[in-house]
């Protein structure tokens, strides 16, 4: 059984990707109260992903799959030293991916882009390719407000990465595979899903995947927000989500 979170309803797109490459058994948490992460800081980010890893493995998973971007760009070391089970990111798949290419750009939120997570794995296999990072923070919340084919949406893409010249663009936000047809219609190029590229690496570990493909969503806040958001990511894949309290503290946004 595989534990999988994120800070919001955006990591279902990794569990899509799963679903489709092994009949795991997947219990999914999406720290919907606390979220966004891609504005906080480090350290508080590390502090929310060992509380959302705590969640699954006292649900008794088998590994942990951090799929929020800015989580597994900041905390995947913390997570490893805490948790004495396999953790993956899904921040060197991508990069092993996108290391191929000569040119490459980075989308993703501010704590993602500030980290220079991707930047620094694609550099370390490959040094010739030439990264460029940019932060797109307005995408989350038009994906959350279900703007995905909107003319604001094509506005604000256009405004983000109208300019860019590259070979190979990484979506390094779990909400951002949801905008590829936007976004392709202004770069036609390579895209680079960190969820599908994490689904391939994995395959190395498909016998932490063996189940039934039972999927079980808990979130921290807006349940029924969550729900439809997950029809729209998973489709009759999604069979509900239960609500969770990780902490007394309860979210700051």
């Amino acid at each position: 059984m595989i534990g999988v979170f994120d800070s919001g309803v955006g990591g279902l797109s990794v569990v899509r990707h799963l679903l489709e490459r092994f009949n795991a058994d997947i219990i999914y948490l999406g720290d919907t109260a606390r979220l966004p992460y891609g504005t906080k800081s480090a350290q508080t980010v590390v502090k929310y992903s060992l509380q959302n890893a705590e969640f699954l493995a006292e649900k008794g998973v088998d590994a942990i799959v951090v799929a929020c971007n800015t989580a597994s760009s900041v905390a995947l070391d913390a997570l490893k030293q805490a948790f004495d089970l396999p953790v993956f990111g899904v921040i060197e798949p991508a990069a092993k991916k996108a290391a191929e290419y000569g040119n490459v750009c980075v989308i993703g939120t501010e704590s993602t882009i500030s980290s220079n997570a991707y930047k620094k794995a694609i550099k370390k296999i490959n040094i010739n390719t030439h990264v460029t990072q940019l932060a797109c923070p307005l995408f989350v919340p038009l994906v959350e407000s279900g703007w995905i084919d909107n003319e604001i949406t094509y506005q604000v893409a256009q405004r983000y990465i109208g300019h860019v010249q590259c070979d190979a663009m990484i979506l390094g936000c779990t909400h951002y595979p949801l905008l590829k047809r936007v976004l392709k219609s202004i770069k036609p190029v390579v895209m680079i899903d960190s969820g599908e590229a994490l689904a391939e690496a994995l395959q190395s570990h498909k016998d932490l995947f063996a189940g039934s493909g039972r999927l079980e969503c808990y979130t921290t806040d807006a349940h029924r927000k969550f729900a439809e958001m997950g029809r729209i990511f998973l489709g009759s894949a999604f069979n509900g989500v239960k609500h969770i309290d990780l902490t007394s503290e309860g979210g700051d946004g």
